[in-house]
């Protein structure tokens, strides 16, 4: 039987070994973290000792899957040639440092276009993903993740992310990762059973399942249709608790990683999150839980 994979971005402050051990303490069978600062272009060099540190804080504790999200920073849409470049570099440098640690999913934005078309835009983002492909390690894939659509950002419909992947030349090292928040200020109505199954065939008929390679719960501050990006704890904002519940429960979503991205000021606001969505699997659902560190939460 697959493991229930449901944990929160960890933070990394003191080592990386830290996130797993903070991922324990906190109840995570998955775990997300950032592998250098997500708002700055450097980053310091991961020493050898680093590395085995976090495979083996990982290795000890019952978390079973970590991801990383790369550098917000990257704009792989972007107009201009000079972002480009530092853009494709950048996540040529994501990858190796995912390679270094293990990691084998990393999660990127797709970027803004500006004023560009959107139809170049989005072949350019693809376009550029192939490239830092071609020169980094080959066992991360990468997971471009559905956007609100606030600005000019791209990737905010299903159809502009199924439009991506048909320009990528490798389809097994990328992947999708929707984030609850964002598709519901996309315009995405999954609050419901009946909208609930009419997203979720949307996505299978424009993208399909088998690109779907994580999920990030988060309710959202803001209205369905916003197009605004606020993230805000699980039942505390518009989306309601029947859709999570939905999540939650979905057999056909058992075996995919979900993450929270919910707004925090210590650990404690992780477990409470991760407290209300345990609560919301069904009785005969909770053996999923069996053997994991969600077990805290039965």
């Amino acid at each position: 039987m697959k493991k229930f994979l449901l944990g929160a971005h960890m933070p990394t402050t003191g080592g990386f070994y830290k996130s797993a051990l903070f991922g324990q303490e906190v109840g995570c069978s998955a775990i997300q973290i950032f592998t250098k600062s997500n708002r700055q272009w450097q980053a310091k060099n991961i020493t050898a000792e680093d590395a085995d540190l976090f495979k083996s804080a990982l290795h000890e504790s019952k978390i079973q899957y970590t991801v990383a999200h790369a550098s917000y920073l990257i704009n792989l849409a972007s107009p201009e040639q000079a972002t480009q470049t530092k853009s494709i570099q950048a996540l040529e440098i994501e990858l190796e440092r995912c390679h270094q640690l293990g990691i084998k999913d990393l999660v990127l934005h797709p970027g803004s276009r500006k004023d560009a078309p959107i139809s170049q835009a989005l072949k350019q983002v693809a376009q550029n993903i192939n490239l830092a492909l071609t020169n980094s390690p080959k066992n991360t894939r990468i997971l471009i993740e559905t956007m609100a659509g606030q600005g000019s950002s791209v990737g905010s419909s299903f159809e502009q992310l199924a439009e991506i992947l048909t320009h990528i030349n490798t389809s097994s090292r990328v992947g999708i990762c929707l984030d609850t928040c964002h598709i519901f200020a996309a315009g995405y109505d999954f609050t419901t059973i009946d909208n609930y199954h009419l997203m979720w065939k949307a996505f299978n008929e424009t993208i399909g399942f088998n690109k779907l390679g994580l999920i990030h719960l988060n309710d959202s501050k803001k209205e369905l249709g916003c197009k605004v990006d606020r993230h805000e704890g699980i039942g505390h904002g518009k989306i309601g608790k029947q859709a999570f519940e939905l999540i939650m429960n979905d057999l056909k979503l058992i075996g995919v990683p979900k993450i929270l991205e919910t707004p925090k000021e210590d650990l404690e606001m992780d477990k409470k999150n991760l407290k209300y969505l345990v609560n919301l699997l069904n009785k005969d659902h909770l053996k999923w839980l069996v053997e994991t560190n969600l077990e805290m939460y039965l």
